[in-house]
């Protein structure tokens, strides 16, 4: 067994969640998850209402796949809401978290959108991520405070999954070129001070 499913296993009945997921800003993974469970957009509606009125004998394989599917959202929506609370048992517990540990939320987030929608993200991305560091900081900061992104529409949800992805990038990679910098300055200083030690007679 996994130290996280060892850790999991513990804290079951213990009231805590234990949340997997990539955090790159303000929203929590969990919230994330619940929005996007919760959503079912029109044109899978659509496809379940046509699955639902064919026979189990009219459907083929890959049919009834696509009915556990949605079958499995929906179970997985209401155990997370109830998720790190009493009414939850202990296996119900361990698979809201060992579905957070191995689904990616991305592929979720992609299912439910339509092709004008994942046309419209496409662009969307692409411009912030050309913007400087400053307006995209200020787009994610903003859109990320919960009133904000409760209000956020699917494909905006979805855009702003993305781009706090790029926030985070550009801001590790200017947090590793701070880093560096320092790192040198300080070797430089290190080098310095073994030099005067070892000429005391030097002039500093």
């Amino acid at each position: 067994m996994s130290f996280n499913r060892i850790m999991a296993n513990m804290l079951a009945n213990s009231g805590a969640k234990i949340i997997h997921g990539e955090v790159t800003g303000n929203v929590d993974p969990y919230i994330e998850w619940i929005k996007w469970l919760s959503y079912v957009p029109e044109f899978q509606k659509t496809r379940i209402q046509e699955l639902n009125s064919k026979t189990a004998g009219e459907l083929s394989l890959e049919e009834l796949d696509e009915i556990r599917a949605y079958k499995s959202q929906a179970q997985m929506l209401e155990l997370f809401k109830i998720y790190g609370t009493n009414k939850i048992s202990k296996d119900e517990y361990m698979k809201v978290h060992d579905f957070m540990l191995n689904q990616l939320i991305d592929e979720l987030m992609l299912s439910k959108l339509s092709q004008n929608e994942l046309k419209y993200a496409k662009e969307k991305i692409q411009y912030f991520s050309q913007i400087s560091s400053e307006e995209l900081r200020k787009k994610v900061d903003e859109e990320q405070k919960a009133d904000n992104y409760e209000n956020l529409s699917m494909v905006d949800s979805y855009v702003l999954h993305i781009i706090s992805r790029v926030d985070y990038a550009r801001n590790m990679k200017k947090l590793d070129s701070e880093i560096k910098v320092r790192l040198e300055a300080n070797e430089a200083i290190s080098h310095r001070s073994l030099y005067y030690a070892n000429n005391s007679y030097v002039k500093k």
